[in-house]
This record gives C-alpha cells, structure tokens and sequence, in this order.
C-alpha cells in the first residue's frame, strides 16, 4: 500500500490557517506542523501534541487495527456503532468504488478525506492546500440549504425507520448532509443549525448557517429517537435538566416533534459566539495518544482516569483537583441516574495547552432502563471485594484527588440531589411503563445498597 497525504488546516478570527501537513502508512500517522503555524502560538493536532513541544519535530502515532489513524484522527470518521446514519450512507458509497477500500486503515482514511471538516473540534481535514483553499473560499447559501431541508428529513427519517433499505439514493443523502461528520454513539445525531429562540419549531439546517429566514442561529448536534429506545430523548432531557440544577455546566437543550420522531437539539460548545471553533479533544483519545495500550473504553480503568488528568496538569494549563473532582461528581450522577454509558467518549476536554478545561455535560441519557445496556459503568472498575458497594464508591473517590470523608460527603450529597429522580422518571409519558419501572427500581436497589454499606469516614 502507498503512503497516503494529507493537510489539515483550521479557522481563526483572522480567517483560515494550515496547521500542517500529514502522512499515514499500515505502520504509522506521522503529523508535521508548519513553520507560520509555529509562530502563531495556537492550539495544534492534540494536548498530548502541542506546537510549543514538539516544534519542527514530527508527531509520530503507531497504527492498529483498532486504531490505525491518530486517536484525534479517528473522532472526525463517522463512528462505527449502529446508530450512526453518516458511517452508514458513507460506507455504502465506498463500497461501489472499483475496487473498495480494504476494511481498517484503507476505509478509515477514505472516510477521512470524505466527511474530516468543519465536525467537533477546530480540525479540519483535505487531500491537499487547493482543496482546503477552494472549500474556504466557497460563499455559503442559506437559502437554498434550507429549501433542501424536507428532502434531508424525508431521507434521513426513511433511513431511521429503516423503511426504504438499501432503495434509498445514498449519493442524494451525502450531497445533503456535506463533508461534515456526524456524532457517534447509540443514538443517531447529525450536527445542524436550528433558530436560536426559547423554543424550538423544528427548523433546522446545515451545520454553520447564519440564519433561517432571517432569525439568527446557533449550531446544535441533533438527536433522531430510533424506535428500539422509546423515550430515550425525554429521558435524557430529564438527566440534562437534572445536572444543570445542580450547578454543572450543561449546555442549552431544545425539544420537538417532527412527523411523529422525537427530536432533541443540543447546543454545540465547541463553538465560540462568532461560531468559530474550539478545541474539543474526548479522554479517549488523549487516553490512546498517551499509551499505545489504550484503544477503547474497555483497555482502561475508572482510577486511571485521576491519573490522566494528574499527568495532564504537567503539559497544559488545567485546574488538575477541580477538574478531577467534577469527573467524579459526574460518576456519580450517572451512577443515581441509571447512566452506564458514561464512556470515555463521553467526557471530553475543552480548549488548547494554555487554557484547557472539562467540557460541559453530554450525552447523560440513562441507558440502564434498557436491558442490553444495563451494567453499572462502561468504564470497568476495580472494587475491592472486602469492601460493600458504598465504601468502594467512596473509595474511588481517593484516585481523583478527594479524601475519602470528602468522598463519603459528596456521595451523601449526590445521593440527596437524586432523592427524587425515581419520582420524576414515572412521570414521563413518553418512556413506556415498563421501561420507567425498570429504571426506576434499579435506581431504588442502587441507592440502597450504597446507603447501607456506606461507612462514616
């Protein structure tokens, strides 16, 4: 196989700027930055790659099969889970090509240079300096984006319904959706503008639109409910609301209803107020670009999450205790909520090595009300069988900076924060009674299991 190249380039107050040039082989990615990107003291490829260190000093990545680009790389394909209806229109597209690419590094890097731009985060990726230059330079019309929009949902709620098959025109969708890659995770999202008012009509847009008839607007990543998780989305607006009355920082949520699907639009924050972008970087892939063990979720260990963070605190400017201590809080929120999908994708970084910080709440839905997902943590944990259920929560609390009393307060604390969430959870109509009986029974079992082996510390 050749070598193959790429640029990645990013926008600025100033306009659009190369950051670099890349190579990706079977055996290796291999990033250089160039020289004006140097001298322009901005956030680079990752944290665990700053411009300030590495210099003119290539950043080197081992491929794999489980990753066989750079982890940062890997988050602007659309991700491999069912939900994902980008990876899915993509893949099919590849597919007729004469030959296809090869599963693993071929795809991916095909999947790269078709949907690597303007996604999550300030990168973005083109086979070369003209095509960055010509994508730039392209006047948007938001107009005749959005007359398109009855077509994107006709084809996009054909697709999650599964109603149409493969008959759908999978070239139509993709020239629709544009270059831009969507969100993973069970639920499927696609990234889109939406008016930004106190409530929400169900307009929406293409991602980066200034307005739709004349209202301004902000960018949102939009939920679809699929018809296998019925009510997930009031679910997880119930856990959204949950957290901000506590005091998280948790973005701006919309909910409606378009010809009978249930839709939640969440404000994007890696987004400045002029919608410029902002560095976002998951603890998974800063996780996998520090060790070449780490590939998923499932290759680490909930305490090792304290020890990232310690570790990080010597390369970027992080509140390393305050930071630490949230994640633990956000835990155990997802603990007394029936949240056991709080993965490593699911907590990410904000911003560059000089002003880093947790990026706010995501992703909250309690997926535990659905028999597939029920399992306390993504993450694994290593309790200690000596221990009872309590003492061992609190104890993990010690590995993210806390004493244990501090930890035993804060686990009291949450636990009195949710002492009504089983309540509010029967409450929702739109989750079937059978699933808010599940999910609310777990948490009354969970809740009382932690408050009688929960020792004073």
């Amino acid at each position: 196989m050749t070598d193959r190249y790429a640029v990645i380039w990013t926008r600025t107050p100033e306009g659009p700027v190369k950051m670099g040039n890349l190579v990706a082989t079977e055996r290796e990615c291999r990033f250089s930055y160039t020289e004006d990107f140097l001298a322009s003291g901005r956030p680079g490829l990752s944290l665990l790659a700053p411009p300030a260190l590495f210099q003119r000093e290539p950043v080197v990545y081992p491929s794999s099969e489980r990753m066989p680009l750079h982890p940062r790389l890997m988050s602007l394909t659309p991700g491999e889970t069912p939900g994902n209806l980008q990876r899915r229109i993509l893949t099919e597209i590849l597919s007729r090509r004469e030959p296809p690419p090869a599963p693993g590094f071929e795809t991916e890097w095909a999947l790269l240079m078709m949907a690597g731009r303007d996604g999550i985060g300030h990168l973005d990726i083109f086979p070369d300096d003209l095509e960055a230059e010509a994508w730039y330079r392209a006047p948007q019309h938001p107009q005749h984006l959005i007359g398109k929009r009855s077509a994107v949902w006709k084809l996009i709620r054909e697709e999650v319904r599964q109603s149409a098959g493969d008959e759908l025109d999978m070239e139509r969708i993709a020239e629709l959706l544009g270059p831009t890659p969507s969100v993973g995770g069970m639920i499927p999202k696609l990234l889109a503008t939406i008016p930004d008012r106190p409530e929400w009509d169900g307009r929406f847009a293409p991602p980066s639109i200034p307005d739709i008839d004349g209202e301004s607007c902000i960018d949102v990543i939009l939920k679809i409910e699929p018809a296998i998780y019925p009510g997930v989305l009031e679910l997880e607006a119930l856990c959204l609301d949950l957290h901000a009355g506590l005091g998280l920082e948790t973005p701006r949520f919309w909910r409606a209803e378009v010809d009978g699907m249930e839709l939640l639009a969440i404000e994007r924050f890696d987004r400045t107020a002029e919608r410029l972008p902002v560095p976002m970087e998951s603890f998974l892939s800063v996780m996998a670009a520090g060790s070449r063990d780490i590939r998923g979720t499932g290759d680490t260990e909930l305490r090792a999450l304290g020890r990232m963070i310690e570790k990080l605190g010597t390369l970027a400017n992080l509140d390393v205790r305050a930071t630490q201590r949230e994640v633990y809080h956000r835990f155990l929120l997802a603990f007394f909520t029936g949240n056991g999908d709080l993965h490593l994708e699911n907590l990410s970084f904000l911003g560059g090595p000089e002003d880093v910080r947790l990026a706010p709440v995501y992703d909250p839905a309690p997926m535990r009300a659905w028999p597939r997902h029920n399992l306390r943590s993504a993450i694994p944990i290593e309790f200690d069988p000596a221990l009872g259920l309590g003492d061992n929560l609190a104890e993990l609390g010690t590995a993210f900076g806390m004493s244990r009393p501090a930890a035993t307060e804060l686990i009291r604390q949450t636990l009195d924060d949710t002492r009504d969430y089983a309540e509010r959870v029967m409450t929702l109509e739109r989750v079937p009674m059978e699933r808010r009986q599940v999910l609310a029974a777990l948490i009354e079992n969970e809740r009382k299991a932690v408050l009688s082996t929960l020792t004073a510390s």
